[in-house]
């Protein structure tokens, strides 16, 4: 159950911060379709979210328990969420910072 609520977590945490700002956008007008490029920071953002959680928590639930109260889950839900979102905010931020021009001529 924990490993599926973990998996649940950064895969809900990177779709939240990929699918609003589009969302955003496409309602202010400032785009008229989905960027490809968004799919690629989101499955670099799953990837750097499942190793970050091996790395920086060691003592992290990645076995399967089988008896998690509802309190359990949702810190386990709550953290693979946030690791998710994060990385996602800070590749899509990285991208942004990276395009824009500083030498004004």
């Amino acid at each position: 159950m924990s490993l599926i609520l973990q998996i649940l977590g950064l895969f809900l945490g990177v779709f939240v911060r990929t699918y609003l700002p589009y969302i955003r956008k496409l309602k202010d007008g400032k785009i008229k379709k989905f960027d490809k490029k968004y799919l690629w920071t989101a499955f670099y953002s799953i990837i750097l979210s499942f190793v970050s959680l091996m790395f920086i928590l060691p003592d992290y639930p990645l076995k399967e328990l089988a008896n998690i109260n509802l309190v359990e889950g949702i810190k386990i839900f709550c953290t693979s969420f946030t690791f998710g979102f994060t990385w996602n905010s800070v590749l899509n931020e990285t991208e942004s910072f990276r395009n824009k021009k500083f030498i004004k001529k």
